[in-house]
């Protein structure tokens, strides 16, 4: 492994000294990747969890002009909060692709 800070001119590396902190682009790419992974997938399940909440409200309104309103608006916001969250989603692969790191990558390692 090539270590940024440790490349020496003419592409010669040398083996760090032990204790000597190691990690750089690849850990964080790790930490991000690990934390915009799980907070995506928590997004799109509250998103949906709330589009049935809201359909189920509509159903159940009755007819009453208010609780029909609120039923809408709940929808309403859980549509743009799912746009936001496949928005978000894209431009991660987009920086990821040309810094040419997998940011939304889950790994344990």
């Amino acid at each position: 492994m090539t270590y940024l800070s440790l490349t020496l001119p003419g592409n010669q590396t040398f083996n760090p000294p032990a204790g000597l902190p190691s990690g750089g682009l690849n850990l964080v790419s790790k930490i991000i990747g690990n934390v915009s992974t799980i907070l995506i997938i928590l997004a799109v399940v509250l998103s949906l969890f709330f589009l049935i909440w809201a359909g189920m409200q509509w159903v159940t309104s009755g007819g009453d002009k208010t609780k029909l309103a609120a039923a809408r608006a709940r929808l309403t916001w859980a549509i743009i909060g799912l746009v936001i969250v496949f928005g978000a989603f894209f431009i991660l692969k987009v920086i990821g692709y040309i810094f040419k790191v997998n940011l939304l990558s889950f790994s344990a390692n």
